[in-house]
């Protein structure tokens, strides 16, 4: 499907909801909301084959690939006020958005993300990373940021050694089991939404204590932040062989562009392949390259993958975790008290999602009601 047709779909599924029921005067008690949680991917196999087969070798694979929905699941691009445009204009059509991470600076770009999220719903996923790990008060910030209508939780500074800048972090925690991380994983399975983790080193000890998270949280969603980058293949396959609640970060940039890396991108198509629904793509902003290289690395991948892969990393993957979650009572409390200021009797069918843009925009029609 064309992009801006998609994009017209979603808008639409964006605001809502099924609505029943015509608009009376009433209380919030008559206001009921009803939690949706079925994901029906849109799917652009077609699009995707039409382009190969009638592909120019000669033609750049960013412009190639360019109709394709997709979606960059880690960027810390919060504090750039131009952060949608910026990615919007490489084909990115939504962002997972935050920008410090495990530090108290966190909390105001946090706050950035969910300002960027209130003007372009339908491009950004906001995430947060604002809290600390070793002090009760992060367990009530995570929770109320949940109960607020955030979509994820991260990237969490869960283990560094070698990192130049998250090795020195206020709130990094030794290891990806230690402090009150246990409770967040628990507080994040309670809200179905996921955990984005930044290890590093992807080996040995950290890795050791990610399993035994893994382990003890199955039904929370796990994802290895940039697992690819400084790793290979042979050591993310057995985590993905026994752990099924664990999800690949793939920043394609780092493997395609970086100096560092070992690897070339079709190194890692065959596990890709083999789990197709557990890889997601991201640009991680461009670090250590540059926006330009971490955006056209993801065309490149998806140029590698099969049809089915491709649009499943590209988009779907991450998309149904978002789909999958229900509204908070936050939210439907606040949907009940909005929708009784402007005298509705209505039924809502949402997700959490949904729910936060049908809070917007009867805040705004409240608000053009004054």
């Amino acid at each position: 499907m064309p992009r801006k047709k998609l994009r017209n779909t979603l808008c639409i599924l964006s605001l809502g909801v099924s609505v029943l029921a015509a608009c009376s005067s009433g209380s919030g008690s008559n206001v009921i909301v009803e939690p949706l949680t079925d994901y029906k991917p849109s799917q652009e196999l077609d699009l995707i084959q039409k382009i190969r087969t009638s592909k120019d070798t000669s033609s750049d694979v960013q412009e190639l690939y360019r109709d394709i929905t997709l979606i960059d699941i880690h960027n810390h691009d919060a504090s750039n006020p131009n952060a949608v445009k910026t990615w919007t204009d490489y084909g990115i059509d939504r962002i997972v958005l935050f920008g410090s991470i495990s530090e108290p600076s966190a909390k105001v770009t946090d706050q950035l993300a969910w300002d960027h999220y209130r003007k372009n719903p339908s491009h950004v996923y906001p995430s947060f990373a604002g809290f600390p790990v070793y002090d009760e008060e992060g367990l009530s910030v995570v929770k109320e940021n949940l109960e607020q209508g955030y979509l994820n939780i991260g990237e969490i500074a869960a283990a560094s050694t070698y990192s130049p800048i998250v090795s020195k972090l206020e709130w990094k925690s030794e290891h990806p089991n230690d402090g009150y991380l246990p409770k967040i994983y628990e507080l994040a399975a309670t809200y179905r939404v996921p955990v984005l983790l930044h290890i590093d080193p992807p080996n040995g000890p950290p890795i050791e204590h990610l399993k035994q998270a893994l382990e003890q949280h199955p039904d929370t969603t796990f994802i290895f932040g940039h697992a690819n980058a400084y790793n290979m293949p042979e050591n993310i396959k057995p985590l993905l062989e026994k752990y099924p609640n664990l999800y690949i970060d793939f920043f394609a940039g780092f493997t395609a562009y970086s100096p560092d890396s070992k690897h070339k991108l079709e190194d890692y198509v065959p596990l890709m392949e083999q789990y197709p629904d557990r890889f997601m793509l991201s640009t991680d902003s461009g670090y250590g390259l540059n926006a330009s290289h971490a955006a056209h690395a993801l065309y490149e991948i998806i140029d590698l993958l099969t049809p089915e892969t491709a649009q499943k990393a590209a988009y779907q993957n991450y998309e149904r975790l978002i789909e999958l979650q229900p509204p908070t009572d936050t939210q439907i409390a606040k949907i009940k008290e909005l929708s009784a200021k402007l005298g509705e009797k209505k039924t809502y069918r949402l997700n959490k999602r949904m729910a936060n843009e049908l809070i917007f925009e009867l805040e705004q029609t409240s608000e053009k009601a004054k």
